[in-house]
């Protein structure tokens, strides 16, 4: 009995050079390799399988390094008893209200006015639009936009005609489109607010990993890889989001001084469309026009001056300190990559590509650090290129 188990024991154990030796150096070379590349497969197909709840982990990932900060916060002032789930549950809570209000106000303004606005194209397509007293203070071109809207809009069928080319059968296609990207954003922000419940909860234990990882794989770089990324992170949503919600606010009073049709609305465009740098401009000219057409056009010139004013201080003074002087990335790079982000990845790109950027100009640093530092010390005695 004791000789069987000895021979069988011996049939599975090592032997004395295996057991100094338990792999070759060639060997364990292959395994390193065949992990690396086994891992980097089960990256990219689980990436793959994710589909477009990629977009949901992408934003969960971005709001817990945003919300992290807020929830450690938080924790120090009120520690009830589950506070693991119910911290992260009211900060997830707190995100989807602010997300929901502004989108049930749109809703609500929007189904008010519906009503109105199919009365007022009724009206136009028996009557005209009259043509408003600012055409005659028009400082050029006065005689030609009286012609023009005479034929065009004044005149019913001329209304008829320009509303045939406009093809409003697009116009309804395109609100189709719209339906669904809202359907599709709803269900997205849902599982993203889902990604973010779970990454606050086990926010310690993920970074932590997090850390180990990029430690054993970038080493003592790894950490400021890491710091670029999370300052890249929360610049770019102050930076972006918090300076454009300053914008709409400011621009938005202008509004109501003005006595803009709707200026809740369009200060809520306006914050919206200034969280993309160069964009708000657009949304502060919609303003404009439609304070023209309500015959204010003392009105409209100073909210246009003054809608300009600040968004060109808060995107050339304010905005490029928030997102790039944490960590040291050149204002260039920081509006490349916003822009290059959105166009590339969409509205995640607008942190992905700050992201990147970040990184690169890390990467750029810490390549030329030793070439100039030799450079300049070549400089100094005297050398020439």
């Amino acid at each position: 009995m004791h000789d069987d188990t000895v021979s069988r024991e011996g049939a599975f154990s090592e032997t004395p050079d295996e057991a100094d030796n338990p792999v070759k150096p060639s060997r364990r070379g292959f395994q390193v390799r065949a992990q690396g590349v086994l891992a980097v497969l089960v990256v990219v197909l689980t990436l793959y399988t994710l589909g477009r709840f990629r977009l949901a982990v992408a934003w969960g990932g971005i709001l817990a390094i945003v919300c992290w900060p807020m929830m450690a916060w938080v924790r120090r002032r009120w520690s009830p008893r589950h506070a693991d789930t119910l911290i992260p549950a009211a900060v997830v809570v707190a995100i989807a209200v602010a997300f929901a209000a502004p989108v049930l106000l749109i809703g609500t303004e929007v189904a008010k006015e519906t009503h109105d606005a199919t009365q007022w194209f009724g009206q136009v397509r028996q009557n005209g639009i009259a043509a408003p007293g600012w055409l005659g203070e028009l400082p050029f071109g006065r005689a030609q936009a009286r012609q023009w809207w005479a034929d065009n809009l004044a005149d019913p069928q001329g209304v008829q005609d320009l509303m045939h080319r406009l093809r409003p059968e697009q116009a309804l296609d395109a609100a189709e489109h719209v339906g669904h990207g809202a359907a599709n954003g709803t269900v997205l922000l849902a599982f993203s607010l889902l990604v973010l419940f779970f990454l606050l909860r086990s926010g310690r234990e993920v970074t932590d990993r997090i850390t180990v990882l990029t430690d054993r794989l970038l080493g003592v770089r790894g950490g400021m890889v890491l710091k670029q990324v999370v300052g890249a992170v929360r610049g770019s949503m102050a930076g972006l989001v918090l300076v454009g919600l300053g914008e709409g606010l400011l621009i938005g009073v202008s509004y109501v001084i003005a006595g803009a049709p709707q200026p809740v609305l369009l200060g809520i465009l306006t914050a919206v469309a200034s969280m993309i740098p160069m964009l708000g401009g657009f949304a502060v000219l919609i303003a404009v026009l439609l304070i023209l057409m309500k015959g204010s056009v003392g009105a409209a010139v100073a909210v246009g001056v003054f809608g300009m004013l600040v968004l060109f201080l808060a995107d050339h003074f304010i905005r490029p300190v928030l997102i790039g002087g944490s960590i040291r990335l050149p204002f260039v790079w920081v509006l490349l990559g916003i822009l290059g982000g959105l166009e590339t990845w969409g509205l995640v790109g607008l942190f992905a590509g700050p992201v990147l950027m970040a990184v690169a100009h890390l990467m750029w640093r810490f390549g030329s650090s030793r070439g100039m530092a030799r450079l300049r010390g070549e400089r100094a005695g005297g050398g020439s290129l």
